[in-house]
């Protein structure tokens, strides 16, 4: 079958096919400015049904289907497709449907990254088609990198994904909220008890949507698609059992300090790994949203580039699933999900510690200048677990001359001065909505 016989076959389903269920997003992406959308995301976290959710929002204002034409590049139908091919993809179309002159052509293109070129059929569209909104997703940061960069300056706006938020996982649930007096109602009893199911399973919409799925299996086989698919294949490494090994450590190891060169050294006995390679290593994992790195917060640029960094996995419930547990892990998930939320909040974050080694473990950048400071800790009833909470959070809250901080506990409602600082204690389930509220 030619190109353009595959095309018309999925032009036809698309077009005779109803739209699927879909959870609404807490997500908003325009579409009515030129530029190319781009939705960047880690693999399976719900890329397909927020475009879904896009093209839906298009019917209800009016804009006919045969203005919209969604395609999955990842349609084993289509392949092999090239970038060269995709030019035929809106002749093609224009044969077969009447599009309405009133509006644009929505283009909506799923993981564009399994296409060769495509990047530069996308800058000749939009330069050639002034009435064609194209919309793409991928599973690759490094999607906009280097030559797409270069071409598309100005031309384009990113939209990052990331797994079901809290709040979002509690709608899918039907659970209502009501925020203002959450704190004293039964109604957060339930919503406690659907926290801890969160935090052991995560956000991924098909363990949620799903629940007779193995969770932990299908997690797993979510791991080895983004080692193998996003990674391997894409950078021809020849094996992948060097790449696993350090995402595994590093995923079991989230929210504690590291180097290059103490990687390096972790390793030295059994795999010996270059420094070049970790950090090549690192960096594909990022760009596959696996993991994401945290710096320390400096004045200092070289400071800050020569300090340790910390790491974060995308969902707690794949650290579950990928971690050989051996002890409880409970407060290096909650630092993980204050991590996400803060990253959902397009928050500019940093870790600090002082010269005595008290630490704080988000710094948030507001402006030119560190401006909210928050510490985590799942159980804080112990004294000298206290201690240390507080005594880092009051260290960075005089070092960066800020008035109060935060300190997310398990379920501690509370407020204390301590030498002339004020700190706020709040649960993590509820500062978790709190800040989604302020998101929307």
């Amino acid at each position: 079958m030619d190109t353009k016989a595959k095309l018309k076959y999925v032009f036809v389903e698309w077009q005779e096919r109803e739209l699927p269920e879909f959870h609404m997003r807490h997500k908003t992406l325009r579409l009515d400015s030129p530029h190319v959308a781009d939705i960047l995301g880690v693999r399976r976290c719900g890329k397909t049904y927020f475009m879904y959710q896009l093209i839906s929002s298009l019917i209800e204002s009016g804009i006919q289907k045969t203005n919209i034409l969604y395609i999955n590049l990842d349609d084993d139908r289509l392949l092999p497709l090239n970038g060269d091919e995709l030019r035929l993809l809106i002749d093609t179309y224009r044969e077969f449907y009447e599009i309405s002159p009133k509006h644009k052509l929505y283009l909506f293109l799923d993981e564009i990254q399994n296409i060769p070129d495509w990047e530069k059929w996308v800058k000749s569209t939009y330069d050639r088609e002034q009435k064609i909104k194209i919309v793409i997703s991928g599973s690759n940061a490094s999607l906009l990198s280097s030559d797409l960069s270069t071409l598309l300056t100005g031309r384009h706006l990113t939209s990052r994904m990331f797994p079901f938020s809290f709040a979002e996982f509690l709608e899918a649930h039907e659970v209502k909220l009501y925020l203002k007096n959450l704190q004293y109602s039964k109604k957060n009893i339930e919503i406690k008890k659907r926290f801890n199911e969160y935090l052991e399973n995560g956000g991924f919409p098909e363990v949620i949507f799903y629940p007779s799925i193995k969770h932990m299996e299908l997690l797993q086989s979510y791991f080895e698609d983004i080692i193998n698919k996003d990674i391997i294949s894409r950078h021809n490494l020849r094996s992948a059992q060097t790449l696993k090994q350090l995402s595994v450590y590093c995923i079991e190891n989230i929210a504690k300090t590291y180097t290059f060169n103490s990687l390096k050294k972790i390793f030295a006995n059994y795999i010996p790994l270059s420094t070049d390679v970790i950090i090549n290593y690192l960096s594909y994992l990022e760009n596959a949203f696996l993991l994401f790195s945290v710096k320390h917060y400096d004045y200092s640029l070289k400071k800050q580039i020569n300090k340790p960094r910390k790491l974060y996995c995308i969902d707690t419930g794949m650290v579950n699933a990928i971690s050989f547990r051996f002890s409880n892990n409970t407060g290096q998930l909650y630092e993980n999900l204050v991590f996400l939320q803060l990253l959902r909040s397009n928050r500019e974050m940093y870790y600090w510690q002082d010269d005595k080694g008290l630490e704080v473990d988000f710094v948030i950048k507001e402006g030119l200048k560190a401006g909210r400071l928050i510490q985590v800790c799942s159980d804080i009833s112990d004294a000298v677990t206290r201690a240390r909470e507080i005594n880092g959070l009051v260290s960075g809250l005089k070092h960066f001359n800020i008035p109060e901080g935060t300190i997310i506990t398990s379920d501690l409602f509370d407020e204390e001065k301590v030498d002339g600082k004020k700190i706020r204690y709040v649960p993590l389930w509820y500062w978790l909505l709190e800040t989604e509220e302020l998101r929307k």
